[in-house]
């Protein structure tokens, strides 16, 4: 977004500007905009990225992670009635009276079905700050990542190639840490500080492949999306959209459908390759839960009975694809969900914002704002 936002603010300062080298005689005249303008701007800003934020952490992060590791739990109920006979001579016993039992299974309506339940149930284990519960592991986590690829990539060649490797080697390596979020978040508050509950260095082994294994198949998404954005000659009109104006109507709708092609490929990947893999590492991770933390949502440990946790004396290793399958269709509609309602927040949060922002310019610019747009529309004819 903010990338965006800059890019329109640039191309409209360029219009004006070669606007007024063309037309001097229609110079606009020296305008201020004033401190506080900056000031309601840069705070309007810091708001709706916090806000953003918030919202990505809590529904998307936290809350998706929840619905990734949950399995309903099944309730047995065993009902048991005297049976319905005309001659008690032929149902009388002895012992008593036959009865009949009828056996129950009803399965529980899952918490994460709901964002207000989710949140509720996070209230109740944890108060109002729950809902940012495991945020400071989440940056240090994000921090360390950050800075060791930016260590190695000033070791290697500046080519995407490379730093898709560092970026896979780097959170391989930093896998116990990302675990370490995992188990916070599913699992009870505990009194302990966040790097003593950093999974035995035994689990490495456990984690390293289903995290390398995800590290890969967002790697070669993006880059296999690169390749089609560069084969498709889509840069250019990215770096300038007025661009655009200059092609035939021809060309304009060739543009438009190859950008079509690569968002619909984006969605598709992410759908059939990303999410999978990245659903199966936060299950293969939550199986790692040690056995005096208790999860706040039902999981089961056993994947369906394919997997004996090491609590139970089994050796506790779980493939990607058992931890996948274990994760069934109900599961995946509240995870599409939950993903789905994100992204209408997201989406009505920066409407908001675009509305509120163009709303203070032109409290600060006035009458000077009709002039700026319409200099910049000349410029870009």
């Amino acid at each position: 977004m903010a990338s965006v936002m800059h890019h329109l603010v640039s191309r409209g300062l360029e219009a004006v500007q070669q606007h007024h080298q063309e037309n001097p005689e229609q110079t606009l005249g020296p305008f201020r905009v004033p401190a506080w303008g900056f000031v309601l701007v840069g705070l309007t800003t810091v708001l709706y990225l916090a806000i953003s934020l918030g919202i990505r952490y809590t529904y998307a992060e936290l809350i998706g992670t929840l619905t990734m590791i949950e399995d309903p739990s099944t309730t047995i109920i065993l009902c048991t009635s005297e049976a319905d006979a005309p001659l008690p001579s032929a149902v009388e016993s002895e012992k008593g009276p036959v009865l009949e039992q009828e056996v129950l299974l009803v399965k529980s309506k899952p918490i994460t079905a709901k964002f207000r339940t989710t949140i509720a149930h996070l209230r109740a284990h944890g108060g109002f700050l729950s809902r940012f519960r495991g945020a400071h592991v989440l940056v240090a986590y994000y921090l360390a990542y950050h800075l060791m690829c930016s260590f190695l990539f000033r070791l290697v060649p500046h080519t995407l190639g490379y730093r898709a490797i560092i970026t896979v080697a780097t959170s391989t390596i930093l896998c116990r840490l990302n675990a370490t979020w995992t188990h916070i978040v599913i699992s009870e508050a505990s009194e302990k500080r966040f790097f003593q509950r950093v999974p035995a260095r035994t689990s490495f082994r456990k984690l390293a492949g289903p995290t390398f294994l995800n590290a890969v198949a967002k790697q070669v998404v993006f880059l296999g999306l690169v390749e089609m954005f560069t084969t498709f000659g889509l840069q250019p009109y990215v770096a300038d959209l007025s661009k655009l104006g200059e092609l035939s109507d021809a060309e304009r709708l060739n543009v438009w459908f190859h950008s079509f092609i690569v968002l619909t490929t984006a969605i598709l990947a992410g759908v059939f390759v990303i999410i999978p893999t990245h659903v199966a590492l936060k299950r293969v991770q939550a199986s790692l839960l040690p056995e005096d933390d208790e999860s706040i949502v039902p999981f089961d440990r056993t994947f369906n009975g394919k997997v004996v946790p090491e609590i139970l004396g089994g050796s506790g290793r779980v493939g990607m694809a058992e931890a996948w399958k274990s994760f069934d269709w109900n599961g995946r509609v509240r995870l599409f969900k939950v993903y789905a309602k994100v992204a209408a927040m997201q989406g009505a949060l920066f409407m908001l914002f675009t509305i509120v922002v163009a709303g203070e310019v032109r409290v600060i610019l006035g009458d000077q704002l009709d002039k700026i747009v319409m200099a910049a529309t000349r410029g870009a004819r």
